[in-house]
C-alpha cells in the first residue's frame, strides 16, 4: 500500500474498518495519539528544558544519585502507544499478516520503543542532575587565596579549593593572622554555615 491511500485511511476510520476491521482503528487510534503527545512531551523535555516526567511506577536503583531508571512514565508510555499503534497498523493494513500476529509485532515494537523512551530519560536525568556539593570534602586539602581572608574576627575573605573534583570559590575566616591573595592556606574546618576556617600553610 502506498504511503498516500495509507493517510487516506488515517482520517477516514469507517474506510479503514470496512477493509481491515476494528483493530486496525484501534492502532490508528494508537498511532496518532502517542505520537501527538510524545512529540509535545519530547518537544518541552528537550527544547523548553521542562522535566518533572510523572513516573508511574517506582524507580529501579538510584545510580550516582542522578535518579533511578523507571520504565514506566509519561515519555515511555506514550511512546509505546506511538511504536504500538504504527507498527500494528503497518502489520495489519501494509503487510495483511493476522490478527494476532499484528498484535504480537505491536507488542513487541511497542515495548521496544518504550525501553529507548525510559532510557533516553533516564540520560538526560543523568546528565543535567547535579549532586549536591559537601564542604566538610575540602578540610586537609590545600587551597590558594582568592580574596584577602581577614585576621581572625574580622570577617571573610574567599578561597579557592578544590571539593568533590571541582575547582570552587568558597567563603573562609582565618584562624589567626590576615591571609593575603594568592597565598596557600590549609583548610582545618568547614563550619556549618559553609564557610570554611583556614590556617597559613606551613
Amino acid at each position: 500500500m502506498d504511503l498516500l491511500r495509507l493517510l487516506q485511511l488515517l482520517f477516514d476510520w469507517s474506510d479503514l474498518r470496512v477493509e481491515f476491521g476494528l483493530d486496525a482503528v484501534i492502532y490508528a487510534g494508537m498511532a496518532l495519539a502517542g505520537t501527538a503527545l510524545f512529540v509535545l512531551r519530547l518537544g518541552l523535555m528537550l527544547i523548553l528544558g521542562i522535566d518533572g516526567d510523572l513516573d508511574l511506577d517506582a524507580d529501579i536503583g538510584d545510580i550516582d544519585h542522578g535518579g533511578g531508571f523507571s520504565i514506566f512514565s509519561i515519555l515511555s508510555v506514550t511512546a509505546f502507544l506511538m511504536g504500538a499503534g504504527w507498527m500494528g497498523l503497518v502489520a495489519k493494513v501494509d503487510w495483511g499478516l493476522e490478527p494476532t500476529t499484528s498484535a504480537l509485532s505491536s507488542g513487541v515494537f511497542g515495548i521496544a520503543l518504550m525501553l529507548m523512551a525510559s532510557s533516553l530519560l533516564f540520560w538526560a536525568r543523568k546528565m543535567t542532575h547535579e549532586v549536591p556539593l559537601d564542604p566538610t570534602d575540602a578540610v586537609g586539602r590545600v587551597g590558594t587565596v582568592y580574596m584577602q581572608v581577614p585576621e581572625k574576627g574580622a570577617g571573610t575573605g574567599q578561597v579557592r579549593v578544590t571539593v568533590q573534583g571541582q575547582q570552587m570559590t568558597l567563603s573562609a575566616v582565618s584562624t589567626g593572622p590576615a591571609l593575603e591573595s594568592f597565598s596557600d592556606v590549609k583548610i582545618v574546618e568547614a563550619r556549618g554555615d559553609g564557610v570554611l576556617v583556614v590556617e597559613p600553610l606551613g
